[in-house]
């Protein structure tokens, strides 16, 4: 079964967002006075353990819809799941580009 629209532009829209969110932080938190407001993401930067759930919840979010999407073609509609997600970090994304910019680079 080819993937269609929906699974490839909800994967890539997922990738794009860690990705994005992921160096956006990092580039930020380089910057003085500036601190992570999540605190879970806080906690899990402490623990350096940011980049390795960051990496498992990005192989969850595209393996078990296409695992499932493989199963039953009904289970599609999982691939909601990574597109939402990613829209979310893409956000995230933004936000700390605008945090960036607002700190004059």
């Amino acid at each position: 079964m080819r993937p269609g629209i929906l699974e490839v532009s909800a994967c890539l829209l997922l990738i794009l967002g860690v990705l994005g969110d992921h160096a956006s932080t990092m580039i930020v938190l380089s910057k003085p006075n500036t601190y992570e407001a999540n605190p879970v993401a806080a906690r899990l930067m402490e623990l350096d353990l940011w980049l390795p759930i960051d990496i498992l919840l990005l192989a969850a979010g595209l393996a078990i819809p296409f695992l499932m999407a493989r199963i039953d073609r009904r289970l599609r509609m999982l691939f909601v799941y990574p597109f939402i997600q990613g829209l979310l970090r893409l956000s995230m994304a933004l936000w700390n580009i605008h945090i960036l910019l607002s700190l004059g680079l």
